[in-house]
């Protein structure tokens, strides 16, 4: 198994986890007054994230996990942080509530829509995006202050483990990764999620697979998702 954490802003860092470098699971810890950690990775991955947000601070001051939907690699390890992390609560939407209280060893702090959490000097903002991109729980977040999307799958691709951070454009390989899979689903329901993010002023797309992306490039490639995989804007 490869790892490895790169700080691609001030305080924020990405823990990236592949077996094989073609593809990659990311994690993001924000250090703040509070801190957050951003997906937690299979449970079989904790100690070796563990020692990675070790390297950066005290993973027992982690007061918030955060998490898109349920899904092995977004909370699969969350009680193993919960019981590690004292403080720590998991940071879920309305939707996701009676999932996570049933099944986490603490209850959950929940946003509603559009929303936010003050971790100190930054801000979190949950955006609820129903089956997008999966789960009828599923929602994203928004950091204002650096304008960066924590976009789970959205914006999902291959390779790039030794790439953190890009400013290329990646629009055609995104696209691509959704044809092949098809892991998003498509119509009216992307559609809407990609209209409730597509007004945010988006710097960075941190995606959960493959590099952050930056630059002009984002603009352009929400819009093409939304043409390729949504409803025609005609309609």
């Amino acid at each position: 198994m490869f790892t490895r954490i790169d700080e691609i802003l001030p305080k924020v860092f990405k823990i990236s986890v592949s077996t094989n470098k073609n593809f990659v699971f990311s994690q993001f810890l924000i250090l703040d007054e509070c801190h957050m950690l951003i997906h937690t990775g299979h449970s079989k991955w904790f100690n070796a994230i563990y020692e990675l947000v070790s390297s950066v601070c005290n993973p027992t001051e982690i007061r918030y996990v955060a998490f898109c939907h349920l899904e092995a690699d977004e909370c699969g390890a969350l009680n193993q942080w919960l019981e590690v992390c004292p403080e720590a609560v998991p940071l879920v939407s309305p939707l996701n509530r009676a999932n996570i209280d049933d099944i986490a060893i603490r209850k959950a702090h929940v946003l509603k829509n559009n929303k936010s959490v003050s971790l100190g000097s930054k801000n979190i903002t949950l955006i609820e995006t129903p089956h997008f991109p999966h789960g009828w729980e599923g929602c994203l977040f928004y950091e204002p202050q650096d304008c960066v999307l924590f976009c789970s799958d959205l914006a999902a691709h291959n390779g790039h483990f030794d790439t953190p951070l890009t400013n290329e454009d990646l629009t055609e390989s995104v696209i691509k990764f959704q044809r092949q899979l098809g892991f998003m689903v498509e119509g009216k329901t992307f559609t809407r999620g990609i209209e409730a993010i597509k007004k945010l002023p988006i710097k960075y797309l941190a995606t959960m697979h493959g590099s952050v992306i930056y630059g002009d490039s984002i603009v352009k490639m929400l819009h093409e998702l939304q043409v390729n995989f949504g409803v025609p804007e005609t309609f």
